[in-house]
């Protein structure tokens, strides 16, 4: 068998057709056939870097066998952010399985990842088991909410601003600074591509499925500035309403756009797609039982590849007086890649300095908080616990030091992710 990893060229357009069909394949998608939806696909992958591996014996030689696109990003860490490699359309087709193909793949990006200047690697994962042997771990998560609308009274006064009902492709010239004001911990960038799919702006849909068509809202405040925004969509049963993407600059934006989504006339349900881990919206209704959260997922998985990069971009949670600011990692990377022993130093305002010391000592020390590149990965955003980790066995060390190390990696805030790639 002779197998080969390409790089499409962009102006190549039949082969990224073929790319596409694979890739849809691999995601139980139909192929698409329309010529003017493939127009549009083809420009929307300007910017990005797209593998295809192909077997020159294969029946259909020009039709890759794997296939994965990356495209470079900005992620937000707490306090700050750093250069990520977003990855996504990893597929192989179910004639070339466990032949190496994907291990390949992952490879090559993450090796791609560390000679661009990348801190970090990010994707999305449709299966849980197969991301963990490449260094990959979740960092966030998202939950899904249906409100009963007939349940559904507010505590407090009415938002003293105005909600509109408008064209989503009107929100271009202000969503896209909504969102920026609004990022948080767990955020990539949304760029060109992403904006005209969201708001309509071109045929392909990011969200909808065949259901009913995007809707939109825009929140202003009571000064006639916008503050938010919502785009949602008429569910397949009837009365539904579904919330695909929601963003406020502050609880109030929040609070309006809620309000007015779960008093639209004729909806017995709403329900709140990629929610994040903890909605104070809540906590404003009489009655907290309207809410029922019907699914957790893991969102958000990420790969270090740079530990002295992202740990230096990160601010950490400063301890008390008598809690060291001083920590001494033992990461083991199975890749090679990004592991060593590492210092990393806290200053009294959160800044941090991690210098890579050297190899891992084969003896262990009970100064050193031992892990992976996994768990170092999964506690970067502040998601899980590193206590949480340490309970299950996956980071060990002395309990001063795991407990000093889960002090300064506590975060205020979940991190979440809201723009799936």
């Amino acid at each position: 068998m002779n197998l080969r990893t390409v790089e499409l060229d962009h102006t190549d357009h039949a082969a990224l057709d073929l790319w596409w069909g694979a890739a849809s394949r691999g995601f139980l998608s139909k192929p698409e056939t329309d010529v003017a939806v493939r127009t549009e696909r083809r420009q929307l992958l300007v910017g990005s870097s797209i593998l295809g591996v192909y077997d020159d014996t294969a029946a259909e030689p020009l039709v890759p066998v794997g296939t994965l696109g990356s495209f470079p990003t900005a992620l937000s860490i707490p306090g700050g952010t750093v250069r990520a490699l977003a990855i996504t359309e990893v597929t192989v087709s179910t004639s070339h399985e466990r032949r190496g193909i994907a291990r390949s793949l992952m490879e090559n990006r993450l090796h791609h990842a560390q000679a661009t200047g990348a801190a970090v690697v990010a994707l999305t994962a449709s299966e849980a088991t197969i991301y963990g042997r490449y260094g990959f771990a979740p960092a966030t998560w998202e939950f899904t909410h249906e409100v009963d609308p007939k349940r559904v009274a507010w505590r407090g006064a009415a938002p003293t601003g105005r909600v509109h009902t408008l064209d989503p492709r009107s929100l271009a010239t202000v969503a896209p600074g909504l969102f920026e004001r609004s990022r948080g911990t767990g955020d990539i960038d949304r760029g060109v591509a992403w904006w005209k799919q969201a708001l309509r702006e071109v045929t392909i849909r990011h969200f909808s499925h065949g259901e009913g068509d995007t809707l939109a809202i825009r929140y202003d405040d009571a000064d006639g500035e916008p503050q938010g925004y919502a785009l949602y969509r008429v569910g397949e049963e009837w009365g539904t309403i579904v919330v695909d993407d929601l963003v406020a600059t502050t609880p109030e934006a929040r609070y309006a756009l809620w309000r007015h989504l779960t008093g639209i006339s004729l909806t017995t349900k709403v329900t709140f797609h990629q929610a994040p881990t903890v909605e104070a919206i809540q906590w404003r209704l009489v009655d907290r039982r309207a809410v029922k959260t019907t699914a957790r997922a893991d969102s958000l998985w990420l790969r270090i590849v740079d530990v002295p990069t992202v740990l230096g971009a990160r601010r950490f949670t400063v301890p008390g007086a008598s809690d060291p600011r001083e920590h001494l990692l033992d990461v083991d990377d199975t890749l090679g890649l990004a592991g060593g022993r590492f210092e990393l130093r806290i200053d009294e305002h959160g800044a941090a300095v991690a210098e890579r010391l050297g190899d891992v000592p084969e003896s262990a020390d009970d100064d050193a908080v031992r892990l992976t590149i996994n768990e170092l990965s999964a506690v970067l955003l502040g998601g899980p616990r590193v206590s949480a980790l340490a309970e299950a066995g996956l980071i060990t060390g002395s309990w001063e030091a795991v407990r000093a190390l889960d002090l300064a990696f506590a975060t205020e805030q979940a991190p979440f992710l809201r723009t799936h790639f």
